[in-house]
C-alpha cells in the first residue's frame, strides 16, 4: 500500500476526530466569528462530506460534483453574509488540521516514502486550491446576482416612482 493510500485511509477513518479538532479551532479562532453562528452538527456534516470522501475527491472521480458542491457552498455563505476571507480561512484551518493529524500519527517511512508523502501533500494543496477556487467562484456569482437584482429593483422602484409622480 502506498503512503498516499495510507494517509487517505487514515483521514477517512479518523474523519470525526479531525472534524472535531477543526470545529474546535474554528469556534475558538477570532478570525472566524461568523462560523460561531453555525451548529457543530452543520460544521461536522460539511467536514464529513469532505474528509470521508477524500480519496474519491483527490482522484477526481466525481464528474464535477465536487465543483458544484463547493460553488453552492460559496453561494450559501454569501447569502448568509459571511465575509469571503473568513470562508477561505476556515478551509485553510481544515487543511492544516488534516496535515497535523497525519503527522501526529507518526507513520513510519523510509526516504522514498517521505518523498511520496511530499507528493501527496502537494496533491492535497492542489485539492484545497480547487475547492477554495470553487467557493470563491460561487460566492462571487452570488454577489453579482444579488447586486444585479438590487439594481433591477432600484430601477423598477425609480420607474414606478416616476410614473406615480407623473400621474
Amino acid at each position: 500500500m502506498t503512503i498516499e493510500h495510507r494517509i487517505i485511509q487514515l483521514v477517512e477513518k479518523d474523519w470525526l476526530k479531525i472534524a472535531e479538532l477543526a470545529i474546535q479551532r474554528v469556534q475558538q479562532d477570532p478570525e472566524t466569528p461568523n462560523y460561531k453562528s453555525l451548529t457543530d452538527d452543520e460544521l461536522r456534516a460539511r467536514a464529513r462530506d469532505l474528509l470521508s470522501n477524500l480519496g474519491r475527491w483527490l482522484d477526481r472521480q466525481d464528474d464535477g460534483h465536487l465543483d458544484r458542491r463547493y460553488e453552492e457552498l460559496g453561494r450559501i455563505r454569501h447569502q448568509d453574509d459571511f465575509p469571503l476571507h473568513e470562508v477561505v480561512y476556515k478551509l485553510q484551518l481544515l487543511k492544516r488540521t488534516i496535515l497535523n493529524h497525519a503527522r501526529e500519527e507518526h507513520l513510519e517511512m523510509n526516504a522514498i516514502q517521505l518523498y511520496a508523502e511530499q507528493e501527496f501533500l502537494q496533491r492535497l494543496d492542489t485539492f484545497f486550491d480547487r475547492i477554495i477556487y470553487r467557493v470563491v467562484k460561487g460566492y462571487s456569482e452570488q454577489a453579482l446576482m444579488t447586486t444585479s437584482t438590487e439594481a433591477q429593483a432600484a430601477r423598477f422602484t425609480g420607474v414606478a416612482e416616476a410614473k406615480r409622480r407623473a400621474a
